[in-house]
């Protein structure tokens, strides 16, 4: 599989799918999101939310490490379709939105949510620190959890916010050219 590997250019989608509100953004409210959040998010993922404050991204894969979990893809490529914008509505999810998630799924812990579908998260981990957090993979673990509890593996994925930036990839579409002869379709 040909991966190409986020560069620093055009890190947002431009994919209606996952586009959102166009919520304003600027150091002001940086500022009172932090205060609310009891953190210090990381300066590169700033300068992406004032590029774009949230949406859908043209680089979501990165990959797993070796695991032993038979229902997580461990050393296989994970995603993360969007990031969460900043923002104060009550009726849209935002990054400030993290405890309330957090909460709703019993997952404890000092984390800031980039994305998640609910079964698998990817967060700042701000455990033990408030600022250069590590990014953290937290899947649910279907084989250990049962129908009154959760089971969680929590997969450290970068050290850094800028770590995590240069493992992310996309795959580029397949170019009809470079099939094999024997791919297409029989008359």
């Amino acid at each position: 599989m040909k991966k190409e590997f986020y560069q620093g250019d055009s890190f947002w989608s431009d994919d209606s799918e996952y586009k959102c509100i166009d919520y304003p953004i600027n150091d002001e409210i940086i500022k009172q999101a932090e205060v609310i959040l009891g953190v210090k998010l990381p300066s590169s993922l700033l300068d992406l939310l004032k590029i774009r404050n949230g949406g859908g991204l043209n680089y979501p894969y990165f990959m797993l490490p070796d695991g032993d979990a038979e229902s997580i893809p461990y050393g296989g490529r994970a995603n993360i379709d969007s990031i969460d914008p900043i923002h104060f509505e009550d009726d849209d999810i935002s990054i400030l939105s993290s405890k309330e998630l957090l909460k709703e799924v019993k997952l404890t812990g000092e984390f800031v949510v980039l994305w998640t579908d609910f079964h698998y998260w990817v967060v700042l981990d701000y455990r033990n620190r408030s600022q250069d957090p590590t990014v953290m993979y937290i899947a649910e673990n279907f084989s250990a959890s049962t129908n009154d509890t959760t089971e969680w593996e929590y997969i450290k994925i970068a050290d850094t916010f800028d770590d995590f930036l240069k493992q992310l990839f996309r795959v580029p579409p397949l170019d009809p050219k470079q099939l094999k002869s024997s791919y297409s379709r029989k008359q």
